[in-house]
């Protein structure tokens, strides 16, 4: 695996890792994922006492595939359709009731 990109400042890291190329004929696919990372631990040392804890999380997004081959290299990016289409559904369901409540206060009106 190869990082493309260096980390954020504080605790949250971002960059891009190059994963394991595949051959296909006479081309070599490389999947290209974005690496998000958070964490957070704590401590306390008391006198008597030494007490911990923490937690963290990982989230990998594929971003692109690179396919490299004798002409070139070119970047093919991937769309998460299912993100496009929840916040499609989110925006209608904010949209929807503002116009039915208008719709209705101008039913009432007449």
């Amino acid at each position: 695996m190869d990082k493309k990109e260096g980390r954020l400042r504080g605790p949250m890291a971002s960059h891009l890792v190059e994963g394991q190329p595949i051959r296909v004929g006479g081309r070599e696919l490389v999947p290209v994922v974005r690496v998000t990372a958070r964490g957070q631990r704590r401590a306390h040392v008391g006198t008597n006492e030494l007490t911990g804890q923490g937690w963290g999380f990982v989230r990998l997004r594929p971003v692109a595939i690179l396919e490299r081959s004798a002409s070139g290299e070119r970047h093919i990016p991937i769309q998460d359709r299912t993100v496009q289409a929840l916040g499609g559904f989110l925006l209608a369901a904010f949209v929807i009731p503002l116009l039915l409540g208008v719709a209705v206060r101008l039913a009432r009106g007449r």
